[in-house]
């Protein structure tokens, strides 16, 4: 390909996405709000041994990935910032493009550039990725090494060792940076081992080479940040995988991420169909109906009854890199399915649907005939994702100076406290804009902890008299502090302020083209005092006799619970334990227990709480 066309395949996503970003509004996400900016200030402040769970769960991600977006994000006006990011995710764009060009060697300059471009265009017709777009997430930056080391692959080259050296380092590298992303870089492997006109020992020394980038570019970008996690707790990659580690810091137990994927063999088959339903409980958190995987899944099937029917010739058309990509496709998409079944963890996947999707089609239909189908596809996709889908992952806020434009009062830049958040959404964004020695902590939300945490005693102990609870909204505080021995003092609050700062120039220039805007939400946080509250001695010990019968339901139910535990926490006139993982609630109310599988709107009756007291569980339970 000539220098000026190979540039022009990076430029033009360039601005097309820059442009985009601008006109969805500046991206401030859920994530964002809880850990994709306190990680980052997390490992540049030293907080390790300062904070716990600030960010609950995701606290103790890897937070290098981050680095990028809050050094741009801290010091950079926000559309500047933004437009940067797109750009970089849309290399994803070129590298679908450059894939796809491979793939349809064979025909005309002409017909095959038409074709990669709707390869490419295909490939990102997915609301998951233009969500996305500009923002904080890490899943669109790491597509683009994911697909560059699969565009090495695809043949030996003059240099094959090196090449799969390459390839595992930038597979490697996505590994690192967000753990889900290990199944591609296995599913990458095969590809390494067999890469085509080399001897078997050849193809020894490309796997071998492939597994040694790949282990150098973990031990270079995740090695330090598990090393750390394993003094401090015990576990590398903390509080994960705790059943087998036994970190005392968490609870010993795996943690699942089980809200996404297919219950059962009908589900898998029905899977790439239903992708195009509107229906946030199937792989994504947000509107993306997708009508790709029911068609390729339908040309897939298509090219198995010509094959069948011997009218093969279009099946023995595809060439080695044809086989490569489909098969690691396959591979991909099998192994996202079975681990998370995530859309955002998927990305790759989901764009190399449309490479895929468009190789089956030349093969199937005549040159025009393919040409108009993908043609009619895309702009069916495209008119779906403009109706049902939001141009941010949940809010689109109007673009300021500052991309997070918190302004805390002077008092909570001058007296550092405890803080801690009993909310599902930490808001652990707001760290970094407080005091220097003040030390954050998430006591109830996706994953609530003890009221006896070595931790948690020994930060209460280190800041007695100088403990405030942090929210968005803290109507339900003071119930779930209670078990700490806590109460809100609403006399002594303050609030931290989001101020859209938007009359400078820039702001005004993208906001006057920004075409979309999220209903209003609280941004703002309140804080307030904390004062001892001694425990009411009965409500104490109905907590443990609940805190009792809960454990025993949970081993008695194996097949409901899979292994999940919580924290046993008030729940209006009842009590709760909240699994996160399991996107469920188990719930004993009014002498009744049931398992509130709350985003599917699904409730498991258990019976009554005598019943189980008695040591009576009720069948099918389990």
């Amino acid at each position: 390909m000539p220098r000026p066309a190979l540039l022009s395949v990076f430029a033009v996503p360039a601005v097309l996405c820059a442009v985009w970003t601008i006109v969805a509004g500046k991206d401030v996400n859920w994530d964002l709000l809880n850990y994709h900016y306190y990680l980052p200030f997390e490992l540049l402040e030293g907080r390790v041994a300062q904070d716990f769970f600030a960010a609950s769960a995701q606290s103790y991600l890897n937070p290098v990935g981050y680095l990028p977006f809050y050094l741009m994000a801290s010091g950079w006006h926000s559309v500047l910032a933004s437009i940067v990011l797109a750009a970089a995710h849309s290399t994803a764009i070129g590298l679908l493009y450059l894939i796809a060009w491979r793939l349809f060697a064979h025909l005309p300059p002409r017909e095959r550039a038409i074709l990669a471009g709707l390869a490419a265009a295909l490939g990102v017709a997915t609301s998951v990725w233009w969500a996305t777009v500009g923002g904080s997430f890490l899943d669109p930056l790491l597509v683009p090494p994911m697909l560059a080391g699969l565009l090495l692959l695809l043949d030996a080259g003059g240099h094959p060792v090196r090449r799969a050296a390459l390839a595992g380092a930038l597979f490697g590298a996505a590994a690192a940076l967000k753990y889900s992303n290990a199944v591609f870089a296995l599913a990458a492997l095969p590809l390494a081992l067999a890469l085509p006109g080399l001897s078997r020992a050849e193809r020894l020394r490309t796997g071998l080479g492939y597994a040694a980038g790949g282990a150098a570019a973990v031990a270079l970008l995740a090695g330090p940040w598990l090393a750390l996690m394993w003094r401090e707790f015990g576990n590398p990659v903390f509080p994960l995988m705790n059943a087998w580690f036994r970190s005392p810091d968490a609870p010993a137990f795996n943690l699942l991420g089980a809200r996404f994927g297919p219950p059962d063999a009908l589900g898998w088959i029905a899977f790439p169909f239903r992708m195009g339903a509107l229906d946030r409980d199937l792989y994504v958190e947000i509107f993306a109906p997708d009508t790709r995987f029911a068609a390729l899944a339908a040309a897939a099937a298509a090219l198995g009854v010509a094959v069948a029917a011997g009218r093969a010739a279009g099946w023995r058309a595809l060439r080695a890199a044809d086989w490569r990509v489909l098969g690691f496709f396959a591979a991909a998409a099998l192994l996202w399915l079975a681990s998370s079944a995530n859309g955002r963890y998927g990305m790759l996947v989901l764009l190399l649907a449309g490479v895929c999707l468009a190789r089956l089609a030349e093969r199937l239909l005549a040159a025009r005939a393919a040409r108009a189908a993908l043609a009619a596809l895309l702009a069916a996709q495209l008119v779906l994702m403009a109706m049902a889908s939001p141009t941010r992952w949940f809010l689109a806020e109007p673009w300021t100076r500052a991309w997070l434009p918190y302004a805390p009062p002077e008092r909570a830049l001058r007296e550092p406290a405890l803080y801690l958040s009993a909310e599902t959404q930490p808001m652990a964004v707001v760290a970094p804009f407080l005091a220097a020695g003040s030390a954050f902590v998430n006591v109830s939300g996706q994953h609530s902890l003890a009221a006896d945490s070595p931790r948690l005693v020994a930060l209460l102990e280190r800041y007695r008299g100088r403990v405030r609870v942090l929210g968005r909204e803290l109507q339900y505080a003071d119930a779930r502090l209670r078990r700490l021995g806590l109460r809100i003092d609403r006399q002594d609050c303050f609030v931290i302020e989001w101020r859209r700062e938007d009359t400078d120039a820039l702001s005004r220039a993208a906001n006057a083209l920004a075409l979309w805007r999220t209903a209003e939400e609280p941004l703002a946080v309140t804080s307030c005092a904390l004062r001892p509250a001694p425990r009411d001695p009965a409500e104490a010990a109905a907590e443990r006799r609940t805190s009792a019968l809960f454990d025993h339901i949970e081993r008695s139910c194996p097949g409901l619970f899979r292994g999940q535990s919580a924290v046993t926490e008030p729940l209006g006139g009842g009590w709760a334990r909240h699994y996160n993982g399991l996107d469920a609630r188990l719930e004993a109310l009014d002498g009744r227990v049931a398992l509130n599988r709350y985003r599917s709107a699904a409730r498991i009756e258990l019976g009554a709480a005598a019943d189980w007291e008695r040591g009576a569980p009720p069948p099918g339970c389990r």
